[in-house]
């Protein structure tokens, strides 16, 4: 498939003080929008936004921000219930290296009076499934605060139930035999927390952690997996992930659809739930991998944007035809896509592993870890089955320390046995 020239279009930009945003109808908390019930979706932008003589900032909320705020919207919210409530960002317009906007809850209306907030954050999208939560009173009433320096929009899920709440479903997936696999899912609410994962509807034994690693597959290990989650409040089970193993080598097609200018956008057609190679050429002769896909995103359900200074060649197809964007930077290339699959199948789904309990490990403590930090041995063993953390299979030492280098948090894991066991395949 070809990308070609494309015509250069002449911009003509206009002072912003020409276009001044007018204020969210809910900038001044007078005025703060009504939200209702126990499961509920909402927007805030903070576009036009301003602060208030004597508003507070978020009670506490300094200590997540990298800018002090000047802007903020407003929301009320009465409880129907006593239960737990899970507040989670599930979309953002844009990222930044540190966040610069947050979410304050406040069980009171004097929220002029310099009280503390009963929770708060601040939004990172590298965070896995951020959210906070706190304990509701029925009939009481709570306040929410959006808050923050940028013009961002965010998009909020509220759930209020003393049932686990699952925030990540596992996928589907489609592999080819003898390949391994990871299947995932993250929950939120009363702690502690217990998970039972099955197969077709029944338990299978020991594994009992988000994360479910399946290696050296074959036809006998296809079929539908899901996660039961339960706590002190009640169980519930994840929707299912179906394995399909497949003997198919048909190789996928690609065709250019219709995009926005600058960029390049096309239509990945193959099986879904695989992973496929893109790889490009300038002559048809030498092709080299197209790295332009995020490997560690940080992806917006709302807006559709991924950000990630990660790239990678490896993209998922989530339906039987899926389409991605690239950078229309090159005068003229050809692409052509591949099955994947990796140097070592069992050690990249150990990094898989290591990957995403880097993530669970991160999200346990989100006020104390930066995208920087670095976990231990002892700080991800609770995440896998056992406490057992893996090894390559190449390793003589048969230990994780010598296998693995797990890196900080916004980095890839790597393997310190052969360096092409690469994790290439995108969270």
């Amino acid at each position: 498939m070809k990308r070609g020239l494309v015509p250069v279009a002449l911009c003509i930009a206009y002072s912003w003080q020409c276009f001044a945003q007018a204020p969210p109808p809910n900038d001044n908390f007078s005025n703060r929008i009504v939200l209702s019930g126990s499961q509920l979706t909402f927007s805030a932008t903070l576009a036009g936004a301003t602060l208030e003589t004597n508003e507070y900032l978020g009670g506490g909320m300094m200590n997540f921000l990298c800018t002090t705020p000047t802007q903020s919207v407003w929301w009320t919210w009465t409880a129907p219930q006593t239960s737990l409530v899970v507040l989670e960002m599930i979309g953002a317009s844009a990222d930044s290296a540190c966040p610069v906007d947050g979410i304050a809850v406040y069980d009171t209306t004097n929220v002029f009076s310099g009280v503390e907030s009963v929770t708060n954050m601040g939004f990172d999208l590298s965070m896995l499934c951020e959210a906070l939560t706190f304990s509701a009173v029925a009939g009481s009433n709570y306040q929410i605060q959006v808050l923050g320096s940028s013009s961002d929009t965010y998009q909020l899920l509220l759930v209020a139930t003393n049932n686990p709440v699952i925030l990540q479903q596992p996928r589907s997936l489609t592999v080819s035999s003898n390949a391994s696999t990871l299947f995932t899912a993250v929950a939120d609410g009363y702690r502690p927390l217990s998970y039972q994962w099955q197969c077709n509807g029944s338990n299978l034994p020991g594994q009992t952690v988000s994360m479910l690693a399946l290696t050296n597959i074959d036809g006998a290990l296809a079929g539908s997996y899901s996660v039961v989650v339960s706590n002190s409040g009640g169980v519930v089970t994840s929707l299912p992930g179906v394995l399909v193993v497949s003997s198919s080598n048909a190789p996928p097609s690609l065709a250019a659809v219709s995009g926005q200018p600058g960029q390049f956008d096309f239509q990945l057609t193959g099986e879904t739930g695989r992973n496929y190679r893109i790889e490009s050429s300038t002559d048809l002769a030498v092709w080299a991998n197209d790295y332009a896909f995020p490997r560690t995103p940080y992806y917006s359900h709302f807006s559709g944007t991924v950000f990630s200074p990660y790239l990678t060649s490896i993209v998922f197809n989530t339906n039987s035809a899926s389409t991605f964007v690239l950078s229309n930077d090159v005068p003229c290339e050809f692409l052509r896509a591949s099955q994947y699959a990796p140097a070592n199948e069992i050690c990249v789904n150990n990094l898989r592993q290591i990957r995403f309990a880097k993530l669970l490990w991160r999200r346990k403590f989100p006020h104390v870890h930066p995208r920087t930090d670095t976990p231990t041995f002892e700080d991800l063993a609770p995440f896998f089955p056992q406490n057992i953390l893996p090894h390559c299979p190449e390793d003589p030492e048969r230990n994780f320390v010598t296998s693995y280098f797990p890196g900080n948090c916004q980095t890839v894991p790597a393997c310190a046995i052969d360096p092409s066991h690469i994790l290439e395949e995108p969270q």
